[in-house]
């Protein structure tokens, strides 16, 4: 029988390292379920033999040649940049099962709240320094996800890889539900003339240009930006306290701004919370999971 325990270890990898690897397995597979319905297959393919390529030779660059402080750390943040394409690529295989649910949360939002939240929150609330508010806590968000890795290697060292683990593998649960179970959010959703935004200030403008470059017809449900944002508590608030209480002033306004900038049902934000607590506990069991089993 083979000796997982020794296989894993046998790659140098470290738990974060193993859990994109899978990430990049299950999804090949998944991708190849639709190989009929999907264009650029093989370009899919391709990144995910290029990311493994990456992956050992960085790890194997750490292990035997660069065996400093600096050197690790860099290879337990380096990974966070491939967040964004692993997001951007759940609008590209999010309908192979299933066409978009956005009309039956349409209808949900409208049976719980009599309207729909998205788009009369703005309404009620044009005034350009409320939207400013709303932007900076909203695209506060794109900051949280390397802050909190680098506030927890400040303030305690040792659990960098755990952090890092823990929020890779938190958008990447995130990520595979988004692929399973599409849902495109107001702003895809609804005509143009009914989701523009406020314009306020800086903030507003900074978030239009990253969701013009990043964003794409996917991953609504549920808020991610909610659901992650408890991860960023939970880690802050046990190994960098004082972070803990920093963000908490970016991260409300952004619970509110999700359904403010049409980014989100109300539905979604709601079911964010809870999602991030269970996204949470399973990244941490993974975590200790892998841990015994690698390096």
């Amino acid at each position: 029988m083979l000796n997982k325990k020794r296989f894993l270890s046998g790659t140098g990898l470290n738990p974060t390292e193993a859990i994109i690897l899978l990430y990049l397995t299950i999804t090949a597979l998944y991708i190849l379920t639709g190989v009929s319905e999907l264009s650029h297959v093989t370009y899919h393919l391709a990144i995910r033999i290029f990311f493994t390529i990456i992956i050992f030779g960085i790890a194997y660059l750490n292990n035997k040649v660069f065996k400093n402080k600096i050197f690790t750390l860099l290879r337990n943040i380096y990974p966070l940049l491939f967040l964004g394409f692993f997001y951007k690529e759940t609008g590209y295989m999010n309908n192979i099962i299933f066409n978009y649910f956005d009309p039956w949360f349409v209808k949900a939002e409208q049976f719980l709240w009599g309207m729909q939240p998205s788009l009369e929150f703005s309404k009620h609330f044009p005034q350009k320094w409320f939207s400013e508010i709303m932007n900076f806590g909203y695209f506060s968000y794109y900051l949280l996800t390397i802050g909190t890795a680098l506030a927890v290697y400040y303030y305690k060292k040792e659990k960098t890889e755990e952090t890092v683990f823990i929020i890779i593998t938190s958008f990447l649960i995130y990520y595979f539900f988004f692929a399973l179970f599409p849902v495109k959010g107001p702003q895809f959703y609804f005509p143009a003339s009914e989701v523009k935004t406020v314009d306020s200030y800086f903030f507003s403008h900074l978030v239009k240009a990253v969701q013009n470059t990043g964003e794409t017809q996917t991953g609504a449900f549920p808020s991610s930006h909610v659901g992650m944002s408890m991860v960023f508590l939970i880690l802050t608030y046990k190994y960098a306290r004082k972070i803990f209480w920093i963000i908490l002033i970016p991260i409300v306004p952004l619970w509110f701004a999700t359904v403010y900038i049409k980014a989100h049902y109300l539905i979604d934000t709601i079911i964010g919370f809870p999602s991030g607590l269970l996204v949470y506990w399973l990244s941490e069991k993974l975590y200790l999971k892998l841990k015994p089993l690698t390096l």
